[in-house]
């Protein structure tokens, strides 16, 4: 017998499975959820901001603080549908700009990204919609 053959059958372990279902009592709703995301990304964005532009370049936390609150942003648009009744107050404009921005980050590397833009991004343009979302979920 070799040592492998207790062990589970490789292919069982890459194949497709259902996904579990979230727990229902006591579960987070959307809007919790989100809020714990948008609280996040604005504290890499708060990070980014107390570093300063002069520390904001390619290869530096505040730059990689920020690639991350942009992934992270962005991903709250390309849910399944989970957040997008909590996210009407953002522009198809805004949430393409974001999205593009991570493109850029995760795709086309650093090298293709503009500093000055994406310091912008994540220091005004982010914390707006944040400011948005959160003044949504208020009313």
């Amino acid at each position: 017998m070799r040592p492998d053959d207790d062990a589970p059958d490789a292919t069982s372990r890459w194949s497709p499975r259902p996904r579990t279902p979230a727990r229902s009592h006591g579960a987070p709703t959307a809007a919790e959820t989100l809020r714990d995301e948008l609280v996040r990304i604005e504290r890499r964005i708060e990070d980014v901001i107390a570093q300063g532009r002069d520390a904001f370049s390619e290869g530096s936390d505040s730059y990689d603080r920020a690639t991350v609150a942009v992934l992270r942003c962005a991903a709250l648009f390309e849910e399944s549908g989970q957040y997008r009744p909590l996210l009407d107050v953002v522009s198809q404009e805004e949430r393409r700009g974001i999205v593009t921005t991570r493109n850029i980050a995760a795709h086309s590397g650093y090298g293709a990204m503009n500093a000055e833009i994406f310091w912008r991004t994540v220091t005004e343009r982010i914390p707006e919609v944040i400011a948005r979302l959160r003044a949504a979920d208020r009313s």
